[in-house]
């Protein structure tokens, strides 16, 4: 047989190991994993390098169609693509999908927008509840809710999180929740806007640690009681993934989601950057984000994704003189990998924890596993090949987002994605788009039923 595309030369990793393995692809499926030499149309050599399934990222941003000024679907999900991201789940609150014709309109719209693979998510008003299952069997891949009204989006508070955690239960749909508590957060906002406070200290004091703990055991004691599957949201601080772990033990269905900025950042780049660090739930002290790193090797963080949120840097500037101001957000989706890459390099984590973090592990959560997050016989050739030696300084310049910005601009990362391939065709490489808009197709979550 002759395959369409050989990967040859390389390591591939999975969550258990790494071997030295060539890789068969298909009609952009994986169909041959061997250390045998065999024949194909194209090969790729992959010596030196690292072989991985491609990056779920389950948490972003692209505000496609909303706010096409802080980023769209094309320019998103190149970024993605460079960062080694073959599959995005997005939800955005400037166009919100809040009934099935929104999402159908939005599914028209994205068609031939997307460089890489894409599910979508729906925010969730208190009266939107009664037709949640409606949305999920249109082909969402999750519901979001918050805790706090926060970028528009009202509060869910308990009693309606009650409600519709036990309609999701019924139906098995997933929640991803944003953990801050309204009452906590609007009583600090109120105290210091009563002082007159605007400065780049008054963020981790109105979004407080407090807020997001109270919020996470409201969630985590809801979703046990309904057997809701429940997301707890790029969790900021390691007592929350206590509560989580604890509400797990107990038998809730939990799944704990960080982000790089949570571990690299710090409140003392807050206080240096202002808004241009601006996000929610804040980042906390050095301390706090060394224990999420030494959480990082066990089991209490189940994936990382990147919350992508990006403003351009003229918008963050509106924050330099009153910080209540400053967009809230950080671009994160093409740098994620790398910064997860460093980690291995820098002795943090393994990279067959990596693989564990962005790809097994969601691909399972959102059930697109065995299809997703593995390079198994059968699989979608959703790969990515790393570079683990070679080093760079990560760039404003480089960045593919419509934002045009990282908070990691001037870091140096040893490892990173060279190549990337969606369901076999290639992407990007060495940094650049080499495919156009339209190779990225849109997956249905797994309540979808097809209209006759």
């Amino acid at each position: 047989m002759r395959y369409d595309l050989a990967i040859e030369g390389g390591t591939l990793v999975s969550g258990t190991g790494l071997e030295k393995q060539n890789l068969y692809i298909q009609e952009g499926v994986v169909a041959n994993v061997t250390t045998d030499r065999l024949e194909a149309r194209q090969h790729c050599d992959a010596s030196g390098l690292w072989v991985l399934p491609g990056m779920i990222d389950g948490h972003v941003h692209f505000q496609d169609p909303g706010d096409s000024s802080r980023e769209d679907f094309v320019s998103g999900s190149s970024a993605a693509a460079v960062g080694g991201v073959t599959t995005v789940i997005e939800h955005t609150h400037s166009h919100p999908v809040r009934n099935t014709r929104f999402l159908q309109e939005k599914i028209a719209h994205l068609e031939n927008r997307s460089l890489v693979d894409y599910g979508l998510g729906a925010h969730v008003w208190p009266e939107d509840i009664p037709q949640v299952e409606e949305l999920w069997r249109a082909g969402l891949q999750f519901f979001k809710i918050f805790t706090c009204n926060t970028h528009g989006v009202p509060a869910i508070l308990a009693g309606r999180m009650l409600q519709l955690f036990q309609s999701l239960a019924r139906f098995d749909g997933l929640c991803l929740v944003h953990c801050e508590d309204e009452f906590i957060t609007a009583d600090n906002e109120a105290s210091l806007r009563k002082l007159g406070r605007k400065d780049y200290g008054i963020l981790s004091q109105w979004r407080s640690q407090e807020a997001e703990q109270v919020a996470a055991n409201t969630v985590v004691l809801l979703a046990r009681l309904t057997g809701a599957p429940t997301i707890i949201a790029h969790i900021s601080h390691p007592e929350v993934l206590d509560i989580v772990a604890r509400g797990r033990q107990e038998g809730a269905r939990l799944w704990a989601e960080s982000c790089p900025h949570y571990f690299y950042l710090s409140e003392e780049d807050i206080l240096k950057h202002g808004p241009y660090r601006k996000c929610t739930p804040p980042v906390r002290s050095k301390a706090q984000a060394e224990e999420l790193w030494q959480r990082l090797a066990g089991s209490e963080i189940t994936h990382i994704s990147s919350d992508h949120a990006p403003s351009t840097l003229a918008q963050k500037a509106e924050g330099e003189e009153d910080m209540w101001e400053g967009h809230f957000g950080l671009p994160g989706v093409q740098t994620t990998l790398s910064m997860l890459l460093n980690a291995v390099n820098t002795g943090r984590c393994s990279l067959e924890r990596v693989v564990q973090l962005v790809a097994e592990t969601p691909a399972q959560l959102y059930r697109l596993w065995p299809k997703k997050g593995n390079l198994q016989p059968g699989a979608d050739a959703d790969i990515v090949l790393v570079d683990m030696k070679g080093k760079q300084t990560l760039s404003n310049d480089t960045m593919l987002s419509r934002s045009a910005w990282t908070p990691y601009d001037g870091v140096k990362v040893q490892g990173f994605p060279v190549a990337t391939y969606v369901r076999g065709q290639l992407v990007a490489s060495e940094g650049k788009v080499v495919a156009k808009p339209g190779t990225g197709r849109f997956l249905p979550g797994p309540g979808f039923e097809e209209k006759g």
